[in-house]
């Protein structure tokens, strides 16, 4: 009888938090992604291509599904923001983040010296 009734909300705890781990994974991932694709866009002559390609690099290592990587490449910044959506990144079924948008953007100067 007690099992009847604790077990659902034990399970929902459990995968819940299974959810929010992975999202807080995907989530810093991006961010890592955001960065490394900046640091290889201050590189003089770097396609927006290559940028790509660096950021793609950090989610691949976390599995991250269906990305999109847009890159601001103007002439004294670079800028790249990593999205994607949580239902793509789950393990299973999403049960609180469901059509959760994650994104992250980060800017960096570009050196003016030289």
């Amino acid at each position: 009888m007690e099992f009847a009734l604790t077990a659902p909300l034990a399970f929902f705890l459990f995968f819940s938090a299974l959810e929010f781990g992975r999202m807080n994974m995907v989530r810093h991932s991006m961010e890592n992604a955001a960065y490394e694709g900046v640091r290889r866009g201050l590189v003089p002559n770097t396609t927006d291509a290559e940028v790509q390609a660096a950021a793609q690099s950090v989610l691949d290592v976390v599995s991250v599904k269906k990305p999109t990587i847009r890159v601001s490449n103007a002439p004294d910044e670079v800028t790249v923001t990593v999205s994607a959506n949580f239902n793509d990144q789950g393990w299973f079924a999403p049960l609180i983040f469901y059509n959760k948008a994650l994104s992250s953007t980060l800017t960096m100067s570009k050196d003016k010296t030289g």
